[in-house]
């Protein structure tokens, strides 16, 4: 009987081992929740030829009011802004260089300003294009 007892007694010390073992490995697994406090949001202004202003030889500028683009934005968002020419069927991410123009912006808040060098040497504002700006969150981790 005492036999029958001990093996009884393994079985339970095992199992028990076991049931811990896998208790441990997983409480200690923990869950991040990653909690979006900015929605995404695009807008698409169309940015008219007579819009770009001329600031060097082939060099224009395009100021775009951004009300939208808030503190907030600006410190913990990302802003992204894609270009859509006449004739396209699709936005191209900027920067980009499209048919030899070379397309840039930067913003800050409230407002959003882009950039066109021409480097085809005949130096003509852009055309009228459709322009879309999307504002996100972003994980303001690092340093």
């Amino acid at each position: 009987m005492t036999t029958l007892n001990t093996i009884h007694m393994k079985k339970f010390l095992l199992a028990f081992l076991v049931g811990t073992a896998t208790l441990a490995v997983t409480s200690s697994c923990t869950k991040e929740y990653i909690t979006n406090y900015l929605p995404g949001i695009s807008y698409s202004p169309t940015v008219q030829s007579s819009s770009w202003e001329e600031i060097g030889v082939g060099v224009y500028q395009a100021d775009l009011d951004f009300p939208e683009l808030d503190e907030t934005y600006y410190q913990s968002g990302t802003v992204q802004v894609a270009i859509r020419l006449p004739g396209s069927d699709s936005y191209d991410i900027i920067p980009a260089t499209i048919n030899g123009v070379h397309y840039s912006v930067n913003y800050t808040v409230g407002w959003v300003t882009l950039f066109a060098e021409d480097r085809n040497d005949d130096y003509h504002a852009p055309p009228t294009m459709s322009v879309k700006i999307t504002l996100t969150d972003a994980d303001a981790g690092g340093n």
